[in-house]
């Protein structure tokens, strides 16, 4: 007799245990050491030559694989089945789908955790505007279907709409415009209908007073909201996102309340990412926090293919500044993988530097790589590198609840549930 795992399922080493990955149903079982050493052993050899069922000390063993039968993850085979075909890797690397165009880095707010430390005052700005209209173009070229303008402030680019104009005419699936709304007017959201352009933008409480302490501008609140409104009610796509930070951590109940009434999707709000203006431990909420990463974890045949070559968050995405440089995200600012005025696109994204980040995988960072869970757990790069005190880009994410080396998990962590509905505001969703 014989004893495999189905060829839908996967197994995964840690350090110190393993994970069943069952591709069908998107499942992943944890199981102890002995568990990992008997079924690589099952793969080389006879189940009788393995165990002795009429010893009692082999009965743990034959009960696990009864009960791994009985979950429909293995099977019993009379004769040596023909090896489990290897899951095969992407067919194809990954290729640019989604990019920031960060159109300037002034903005009329000066909010306190600003990921690109915008102000009314900044001026740093340096690509021309024939050459953001090439980069779309070079952009689209390479396979992007959807862009996002961003700042700064996008609207306080003279011309972003002939930015949207070729957008559009390039035949991007998705155009969407990071605002924070105070510029909103009735000419925009006439422009917006006419090119299906989807909008986004930010609120930090359900009050001026909190919200216009984070933007550090009089009166933002009221002009976001009288923006929101008015392109709710014309009917556009419309994603609202709410940074927590300490300021504004008590908020949460009546920013989800707010989204309620005004119909609006309610996703939980994220917390302040340590980049830029962002990256000051004061700025931190002290009762509000992702919640901890803690099992049951889902994954997909796609999905584990790509966790174990590329970056699942990272891969096919870059963010052009206004001083030209490329970067893998709009939150990795000393990721600089070139710079449109010095190179073509085409040579930065089959470049070395941004190859690199897109090819990131738990595999490379520290103590991931020890962990079973590791191609079904989420993973946010730029966070991680900020919260450690080393700046490091292959850090750990801040906080992890588990230890792969003991196998336990610590309930006082607390992290990013990979199957939480936090997602990064500024990015669409993959």
């Amino acid at each position: 007799m014989y004893y495999r795992l189905q060829k839908f399922c996967h197994l995964v080493e840690g350090a110190n245990r393993g994970a069943i990955y069952d591709l069908q149903t998107g499942k992943v079982f944890s199981i102890n050491k002995g568990a990992v050493r008997l079924l690589h052993k099952c793969q080389d050899q006879a189940l009788n030559n393995l165990l002795d069922t009429s010893s009692p000390e082999c009965k743990p063993f034959i009960t696990f694989l009864d009960q791994l039968s009985l979950m429909g993850l293995g099977s019993l085979y009379i004769n040596a089945p023909a090896d489990t075909p290897q899951i095969p890797e992407p067919d194809e690397p990954p290729k640019l789908d989604f990019l920031w165009l960060e159109l300037t880095s002034r903005c009329n707010n000066k909010c306190l955790h600003c990921y690109a430390t915008s102000s009314p005052c900044t001026d740093g700005d340096s690509v021309t505007h024939d050459q953001w209209l090439s980069l779309i173009t070079a952009a689209r070229s390479e396979g992007a279907t959807a862009i996002q303008l961003i700042g700064g402030e996008p609207l306080m680019y003279s011309r972003w709409r002939e930015l949207v104009v070729k957008a559009s005419s390039e035949g991007y699936e998705l155009i969407e415009i990071f605002t924070n709304a105070t510029l909103v007017n009735d000419s925009c959201i006439e422009f917006f209908k006419k090119y299906n352009v989807n909008i986004a933008t930010t609120i930090y409480a359900d009050n001026a007073t909190i919200h216009d302490q984070v933007t550090q501008h009089q009166g933002s609140f009221d002009k976001t909201l009288t923006a929101i409104k008015k392109i709710l009610a014309a009917g556009l796509p419309l994603r609202v996102a709410s940074i927590i930070m300490k300021i504004n951590e008590h908020e949460v109940t009546k920013i989800m309340e707010l989204y309620e009434q005004l119909g609006i999707d309610p996703i939980p709000p994220d917390v302040v990412r340590p980049t830029g203006r962002g990256d000051d431990a004061d700025l931190l909420p002290v009762s509000y926090a992702r919640p901890s990463i803690k099992p049951p974890f889902f994954t997909d045949a796609h999905s584990f293919q790509r966790a174990r070559k590329y970056h699942t968050c990272l891969a096919g995405r870059l963010a052009v500044t206004s001083s030209g440089d490329v970067i893998p995200c709009i939150f990795a600012r000393n990721q600089v993988c070139g710079n449109i005025s010095a190179t073509p696109l085409v040579d930065i994204i089959n470049g070395p530097q941004l190859q690199q980040c897109w090819h990131t995988t738990k595999d490379d960072i520290e103590k991931c790589k020890h962990c079973e869970y590791r191609y079904a757990c989420n993973d946010c790069r730029p966070h991680a590198q900020g919260s450690d005190p080393h700046k490091k880009w292959l850090a750990c994410s801040k906080g992890c609840a588990y230890n792969p080396h003991t196998g336990k998990w610590d309930d006082t962590c607390q992290v990013q549930d990979p199957k939480s509905t936090h997602q990064c505001p500024y990015g669409k969703k993959k």
